[in-house]
């Protein structure tokens, strides 16, 4: 990959097609281009027939791939799912990790040195260094949000996130690795990516952080980490980026829904171009017109 030739996927206008599948990558997703998207066409698991016109439909208990090929029994799901169980047992087990990850992760931040002051860099070159009440800037603490405020509180109210640019680099005590963030992004692609297969848009090459244009996706309730050289405020209505974050979060919203009011068990919930879903698994049962009053 060309390190001084990284180009947004998204600004060059293009999608990605393999196998029939329409894609729009974005910084951080791969999106389909619409809900009802064909499916690339694999091989079924089991050495059997399949009627033509019917590859790629979703697999369900008494059509789907056996979990061991000399299990009959053993379908697709299984005995996950016997029955509609309001806030099942092991959701409360999963809440219990996620608590002691969320403390571990606080203590972490109170070991972040949150006194080294920042700047930000607004679009049209305004240096800002303290907030709406007169308060410094610093890493650790301020946030976005905080910056979008100084601004107004019109564009904070309207922004979804923001995009950012350390051009001097992190603080001493952040690290991409520490966030999971020190693989290249899907969007940061070279000159010749047009054409090249879809394997080369995963994360397998670190990204070279001593590239100082490059540019992060970041919550707005994210603290930054360093003084921001550029910043850019996202909204719904003009950016494809706000929209599959928001849809993303959303997604993931409409799943934890399904969970708690079913105890179904999850698949899959991308973005979509033009919204979100998320499918689950359960049993025989299903969603009905009833479920949505």
């Amino acid at each position: 990959m060309s390190k001084d030739k990284k180009i947004s996927k998204q600004e060059d206008g293009g999608s990605k097609k393999k196998d029939g599948v329409t894609l729009q990558p974005t910084s951080k997703f791969t999106v389909l281009e619409y809900p009802g998207v064909e499916q690339p066409k694999s091989k079924p698991v089991e050495e059997k027939s399949v009627e033509v016109g019917k590859e790629g439909r979703r697999a369900k208990a008494s059509t789907g791939p056996r979990i061991k090929e000399d299990a009959s029994q053993n379908l697709i799901g299984g005995e996950s799912f016997l029955k509609r169980t309001p806030n099942p047992e092991w959701i409360q087990k999963r809440q219990s990790v996620y608590e002691k990850v969320k403390q571990r992760r606080k203590e972490e931040l109170a070991q972040k040195n949150a006194n080294v002051e920042i700047s930000v860099t607004l679009p049209d070159g305004k240096v800002l260094t303290q907030d709406a009440n007169g308060v410094k800037f610093t890493a650790w603490k301020t946030t976005p949000y905080d910056v979008a405020v100084a601004i107004s509180q019109g564009l904070a109210d309207s922004a979804v996130l923001a995009k950012v640019v350390y051009g001097n680099g992190f603080v001493s005590d952040y690290s991409l690795a520490e966030d999971g963030m020190d693989t290249v992004d899907t969007l940061m692609v070279d000159d010749d990516a047009a054409d090249a297969p879809e394997s080369d848009f995963v994360n397998e090459e670190k990204q070279d952080v001593s590239d100082t244009q490059v540019a992060y996706l970041w919550d707005l309730n994210r603290p930054l980490v360093g003084t921001v050289t550029q910043i850019e405020f996202l909204k719904f209505e003009a950016s494809d980026e706000a929209k599959t974050v928001f849809w993303h979060s959303s997604a993931h919203m409409l799943g934890e829904a399904l969970e708690h009011l079913y105890g179904s068990r999850l698949t899959i919930g991308p973005p979509l171009k033009g919204g979100f879903y998320y499918d689950s698994y359960m049993g025989t049962d299903s969603i009905k017109e009833d479920d949505c009053k």
